[in-house]
Order: structure tokens, then sequence, then C-alpha cells
């Protein structure tokens, strides 16, 4: 029976598991876990049972999974690969990442006066309080929406404000200068760029998205589910 906004919404995880998958049919399935709701395809090609990340709930509604689900069996009626598309799509977004990475350097060197950011703010320098278990675990997941927000924008570039609300859509309601601290931070493990005039313009590194999409991990931030 296929899903309903309210069932992908609220459905939670049965005491005594880790994790359960709820099917819409044709393959589409939400796999639900502590760390987040996943959208997968399960299909076979070329005799072979595969699956197929089609994305983050809410940043992938269920209308949006269907739509994927439709393309994806599109290219299967083709007798195309759609994991294979998939792989191919990420060695191109790779390189994109990368020329947008090398234009930026080449726009700090060549800057005298530059808008890149230098040095975190002077509040990311004090020395933090440590953290309870349960926030530590919440600041990891935060820092890894983050990233997964800038990945998923045009061009891998957003600014703050449409991070900020993004991440108040998806559970993470921080203020500007938390946000602020947390890009710092990324900045920081060379997984972002800040562009840091009055508002605040971040630009994901060929490692930041090496790691949202799960091929790398940095200590401090959730490892990604890998992407297919």
């Amino acid at each position: 029976m296929p899903l309903s906004d309210e069932q992908v919404r609220e459905t939670t995880i049965p005491e005594g598991k880790n994790q359960l998958k709820i099917s819409d049919g044709g393959g589409l399935y939400l796999l639900i876990k502590p760390s987040g709701r996943y959208w997968k395809l399960a299909y076979r090609f070329d005799g072979k049972q595969k699956s197929l990340a089609l994305g983050v709930y809410p940043a992938v509604s269920l209308h949006d999974a269907r739509d994927k689900r439709a393309t994806a069996k599109a290219m299967l009626a083709d007798h195309v690969d759609p994991g294979q598309v998939r792989q191919q799509q990420r060695r191109r977004q790779m390189g994109a990442a990368v020329a947008n990475e090398q234009e930026l350097i080449n726009q700090a060197q060549e800057q005298t006066t530059t808008d890149m950011m230098q040095a975190p703010p002077p509040d990311h320098q004090q020395q933090p309080h440590p953290l309870s278990r349960s926030a530590q675990l919440q600041l990891e997941e935060r820092r890894l929406r983050i990233l997964q927000i800038i990945r998923d924008a045009n061009g891998y570039i957003a600014n703050e404000l449409n991070v900020q609300q993004l991440l108040d859509e998806v559970g993470h309601r921080i203020s500007f200068d938390r946000l602020r601290t947390d890009l710092a931070w990324l900045y920081e493990q060379h997984l972002v760029y800040l562009q840091t005039d009055t508002l605040w313009v971040i630009h994901l590194t060929r490692q930041g998205l090496e790691l949202v999409d799960g091929r790398i991990w940095v200590p401090g931030i959730r490892r990604a589910e890998p992407v297919l």
C-alpha cells in the first residue's frame, strides 16, 4: 500500500530495533534510523539486486522520492542502470567542486585585500566547555546537515540565511552566532570555504563533498551514509 505523508513523517522505530523500512511500492522504501530518514530504491539490473539512494527526508519529500523512482524506472526500461548514472553524475560533480575550489584559491591569491576568512571568530577561539554525549552527537549531526544543505545547493554554494532556514526545517534551530561558529569549524577542517562579507557565503570544497557522500570521515562530524 502506498505511503501517506503522515506515515513518512511520524512512523517511528519499534522498541528493540535499530532501524525500520516502510515501503511505498515499486521498490521505493523509507529507511528510518536514529540518524535520519533515507529514501532508497531497490531494483534489479542484469540479474543483480541493487539499491539506489534517493535522498534524505524531509529535504526529499514523498512526492520527490516518487518522481525519482519514476525516473529510475524509465532508465531501467531502457536497460540503463540508474546506479551507474548516479556514479557518473557524482564524478562530474566532483570535477565541478575541484574547479570551484581552484577558482577560489586563484581569487584569494590575486587579491591583495580578500574577504576570504583568515581566522575563526573570536568566540570560536575561546576554550569550549565539555559537551555532554547527547549534545556532542547533536553537534556532529548538525555539522553534517550543514554540509548536506550546501551539497544540494546550486553550484555547491549557499548563504548563511538559507542554511539557517533549512537547518530549522530539519529540527536544528540555532542562532547566527552558533551557525557561524559551526561554519568556522568546518572551514578549519577544509570542508568549506567562506566569504565573510556582511552575509556569509559558503562554498563546499572537494573534501567536503567527499565527506558528505560518505567517502571520507572527519572526527567531530557524524559519518555520512555512503551515496551509491
